[in-house]
């Protein structure tokens, strides 16, 4: 059975999937984005772990965690960030990542691309990059783009956030993933551990009146969106 949150999370793609529109130049093979400065929830960590763990993958998964480049804690979440602009605070956005390539990555093809994090899903150009040429998408995608990441921070508000790495790290210490726990240096899930914050509540999206028109739409169809036990998103997201 697909954990509740998971449900909730996997609807939230299908949606964001369903919304976009523009014409992306990414295919596959094309992995110049793919590096380790992606920020993940516990909810998409938990979603990978169980992957690895129906695949029986948990010693090479175990090998790619010890790739982990040098992290650090974040300062701000999204929904931090958020709030403190929201109360007219002068804030920049956090980076606490590394641009070291993904460790997931294999002849430039994503290992986990079924249960690849919305910071993967929503990178996304329409041109191809390449040292040089960066990524190039539209404003109102950025912007839906961090609405549904508030949303997915929401969900997972009160577990941690971080640096993908560092978050996965973090939960081999739990006892359903001990498993990895016991394949890795004794202090790699406390560093896991030091370097993750909490999820928090959305405080409100930071949108302008002329996105929120195209924006819209999206979150309509994300809220109405309905789970297997006929609860929708938005009532789970409001407790309901």
């Amino acid at each position: 059975m697909v954990p509740l949150k998971e449900e909730v999370l996997l609807g939230i793609y299908e949606e964001f999937e369903r919304w976009v529109d523009e014409d992306l130049a990414c295919k596959k093979g094309c992995a110049t984005c793919c590096t380790q400065n992606v920020v993940i929830t516990a909810v998409e960590g938990e979603f990978i772990h169980r992957f690895i763990c129906e695949k029986g993958m948990q010693e090479w998964f175990a090998e790619k965690l010890q790739k982990k480049a040098q992290t650090r804690r974040p300062e701000l979440t999204t929904n931090g960030f958020a709030a403190a602009c929201l109360e007219g605070k002068d804030v920049e956005p956090d980076s606490y990542g590394s641009s070291e390539p993904c460790p997931f990555l294999e002849n430039d093809c994503c290992t986990i691309y079924e249960v690849r994090p919305f910071s993967c899903r929503c990178f996304a150009s329409t041109v191809t990059c390449r040292p040089g040429i960066p990524a190039l998408i539209g404003e109102q995608y950025l912007s839906a783009s961090t609405a549904v990441m508030q949303l997915i921070e929401h969900l997972g508000q009160g577990e941690f956030l971080g640096n993908m790495q560092d978050v996965l790290l973090a939960l081999c210490g739990l006892p359903e993933n001990r498993k990895y726990f016991d394949l890795l240096p004794a202090s790699m899930s406390d560093q896991g551990l030091a370097n993750v914050v909490k999820a928090l509540p959305l405080p409100g999206f930071l949108l302008l009146e002329e996105e929120m028109e195209k924006v819209a739409p999206l979150l309509e169809a994300v809220f109405a969106h309905t789970l297997k036990d006929g609860r929708t998103i938005e009532s789970i997201l409001n407790n309901r």
